[in-house]
């Protein structure tokens, strides 16, 4: 506690909104953004596996919060976060989702590509993002730093251990059952369970456009596109939205709908 509130009183209040903004780097929205486009205009190959280790990652996170289930910062004294910093926290508090999941996915690259300046850009954005957990008292320095470190290890998993696309049948089958049922039985896990069931299933055989008119129309129609779709099925279900099950299907379908349905009607 001592630590937060020394950082708090160090940087003063007018670093609010940028810690704020900077948090969102972090949040789900972001890696729709950030991996759809990757995944279109880089490499899809590389963003399929970016995609099943962010999840399994994040899904990893959410499982030890539900078995620590250590209440935030702002809990045990209300005060140390806005109302606006309290909404960017979901779940409780140990370990950070946020640290964890910035490091999985920014490290990734930066391992994958071993580029300085995406090494500079990853790690900014993952002290940044760590940094501003701390300033807006949505966590423990604790659980920032375990955050970080499950991070590096899943980047490096996924850098080291790909996963094929499965072609029998009765993998598909028992792949889909297994998910979800583990879906509604932790129903916590429903989303990145959905993600990775969708990434598993993806198998990119389409070319990232080479021209200027390709890049922006994936930028300017499909990313808002892939973002409609995303609301718009909340809005269709309404409170159905919320079960477990439905959740699973909803983050499942989105992510097939960005990396097989969207480039395949694109390329033809």
């Amino acid at each position: 506690m001592a630590a937060i509130k020394w950082i708090q009183s160090l940087l003063g209040e007018q670093w609010q909104q940028f810690f704020l903004a900077i948090t969102y780097l972090g949040s789900e929205y972001a890696y729709i953004v950030f991996m759809t486009l990757y995944y279109w205009l880089i490499n899809p190959m590389v963003g399929r596996q970016l995609g099943i280790i962010t999840s399994l990652s994040l899904g990893c996170n959410i499982l030890l919060k539900d078995i620590f289930f250590y209440p935030r910062p702002f809990e045990l004294e209300a005060n140390l976060a806005s109302p606006a910093a309290q909404l960017t926290a979901r779940g409780s508090s140990f370990p950070s989702g946020h640290s964890q999941g910035t490091a999985t996915f920014w490290l990734f690259l930066g391992l994958y590509y071993q580029r300085l300046w995406l090494w500079t850009l990853g790690t900014g954005i993952v002290v940044l993002v760590g940094l501003s957990r701390l300033y807006l008292g949505v966590h423990f320095p604790v659980d920032v730093g375990v955050g970080l470190l499950l991070g590096i290890f899943f980047a490096v998993l996924g850098v080291g251990f790909s996963l094929l696309t499965p072609t029998s049948l009765v993998v598909k089958v028992v792949i889909v059952v297994f998910n979800f049922l583990l879906a509604i039985a932790l129903p916590n896990l429903a989303r990145p369970l959905g993600v990775l069931l969708g990434f598993v299933f993806s198998n990119p055989r389409f070319r990232p456009p080479s021209t200027w008119k390709g890049r922006l129309f994936f930028i300017g129609v499909g990313l808002p596109l892939v973002l409609l779709v995303h609301q718009g099925i909340s809005w269709i279900l309404g409170d159905f939205s919320d079960i477990s099950a439905i959740i699973f299907c909803h983050y499942a379908f989105l992510t097939l709908f960005a990396t097989e349905l969207l480039p395949r009607m694109v390329n033809k």
